[in-house]
């Protein structure tokens, strides 16, 4: 009897070793339809009453918050599978200072709780290496300091234009966009997306605007036509506030 006992054992602990396998080494996925760099407004998610961050933060100007891949109705609901360690990818910028340091500059963590290097493993982690099938660990950093630089001049575009921060007026979401699509993009038929927090029962602030660009990080592409309204309410009225400073009512 303990023989049997033991054998049942045996089998039960090799299914589930082997189903974890499975789950470990099932690759990343593929079928996801483009990228998006976002870029936060430091102003929006520093002046948050549960968020404290780093006195060192420049709150003039727009780093990355992430790289993440969407799908064809402009979702990012990709998880992927149980990547590897995340300190594997330290290498990355360990063996490229000049990498390293781009990303310290347009990538940094504004949570005090946070350092730089934490930020950029988490979120390759929850996002670069659900595409590492088609741009490697390597490809995804050096992609989204590429993308960043040639969005480096949006803030001073966006106040040339008179879109710029200001607590005294708002904007409406569609102006914004459209602004962003014909003067920094330069290109009236390449769609960005908004997304908002709720300042108040009235307006809304800048949050981030989501860049789509195609599968290999070469090319920005029009966000696909997307029903989703990223927390900025519904219709079309000037309740946007670019804040200089955010205070939430």
């Amino acid at each position: 009897m303990e023989s049997y006992l033991m054998l049942f054992a045996i089998v039960i602990i090799t299914i589930i070793m082997s189903a974890s396998s499975e789950v470990i080494t099932k690759p990343p996925i593929t079928n996801y339809h483009h990228m998006q760099m976002i870029m936060q407004w430091p102003p929006t998610f520093c002046g948050r009453p549960d968020k404290s961050c780093k006195p060192s933060v420049e709150m003039s100007d727009f780093p990355i918050h992430g790289l993440w891949p969407g799908n064809a109705t402009g979702h990012t609901p990709f998880t992927c599978n149980v990547p590897p360690s995340p300190k594997t990818v330290e290498k990355v910028w360990s063996n490229d200072r000049s990498l390293k340091n781009f990303l310290g500059l347009y990538w940094p963590s504004l949570e005090a709780r946070w350092t730089d290097e934490k930020l950029w493993k988490h979120e390759w982690a929850k996002h670069g290496y659900c595409t590492s099938e088609i741009v490697p660990d390597v490809e995804y950093f050096n992609g989204a300091i590429t993308s960043a630089r040639r969005l480096r001049n949006m803030l001073k575009t966006l106040k040339e234009g008179k879109m710029g921060p200001t607590n005294h007026k708002a904007y409406t979401v569609t102006d914004m966009k459209t602004f962003i699509s014909e003067r920094v993009l330069k290109d009236k038929n390449i769609d960005v997306y908004i997304s908002c927090e709720r300042a108040s029962s009235s307006y809304f602030f800048l949050k981030q605007i989501h860049f789509c660009l195609d599968k290999s990080l070469n090319t920005f592409i029009s966000c696909p036509k997307s029903t989703a309204t990223r927390g900025c309410g519904r219709g079309n009225v000037p309740n946007l506030i670019f804040p200089t400073r955010a205070i939430y009512h």
